[in-house]
């Protein structure tokens, strides 16, 4: 069965925290971190995120183009910006659905028909992530860039769907709940066996340190 690309593309605390135990809207890394996410989210055909980061931010990222003058202007390419969600109600008033994006919505329930407005397209959830996926591959997306929550990180990592992982270390210890993989309830380890090797090691400001690691 063949499946799209997958990788995790995060911000996290030195603690593994993704946002302060506030919760909200949040980006911990620098602004170099900002231009290395462009460059990671501007490689992949889509991104995906559940609802609770689409409540928390209420819009998604950007890609940016830096002209001659050192102006910034949103590029009018744009990977589709897929939504995992059961909800049937979406707020028509938050900024996502008035950004120049493709949006795409999976499901394992049919929304009613006025959510359904806000969504391009609408995939239904078949049974697990890698049957998904594969609608996802023959829906044309090669490369798919995972940017939350965490239960849909876990989801991804239990099924072994994630071929590499950019990550970006800030240099904090924040605490909280708002880990980027939840504790597991049960005694249950997965991935036990699969290795990740580095692939490339940059550091930012701040004393970030962004790493690509690559499943072997």
């Amino acid at each position: 069965m063949s499946i799209p690309r997958v990788l995790i593309v995060i911000a996290s605390s030195l603690d593994g925290r993704i946002a302060f135990p506030g919760g909200g809207e949040s980006h911990l890394g620098s602004e170099e971190d900002k231009k290395t996410l462009n460059q990671n989210l501007s490689k992949v055909d889509a991104t995906i995120f559940g609802l609770g980061t689409l409540i928390a931010h209420q819009s998604t990222y950007l890609i940016k183009n830096l002209n001659d003058n050192d102006q910034v202007k949103i590029s009018k390419s744009q990977p589709i910006s897929i939504v995992a969600s059961n909800s049937k109600k979406f707020n028509r008033n938050w900024k996502y659905f008035r950004q120049p994006i493709r949006r795409w919505l999976i499901s394992s329930s049919k929304v009613c028909d006025s959510s359904n407005n806000h969504f391009e397209k609408q995939l239904f959830f078949d049974d697990s992530w890698r049957k998904t996926l594969n609608l996802l591959k023959k829906q044309g997306i090669n490369d798919l860039a995972l940017l939350g929550g965490a239960k849909l990180i876990n989801s991804f990592i239990k099924e072994d769907l994630i071929t590499d992982i950019k990550i970006t270390i800030i240099p904090r210890i924040i605490g909280g709940r708002y880990t980027w993989i939840p504790p597991e309830q049960t005694n249950e380890i997965f991935n036990l066996k699969r290795l990740w090797e580095i692939k490339s090691i940059n550091n930012l400001l701040n004393n970030e340190i962004h790493i690509h690691y690559k499943k072997i």
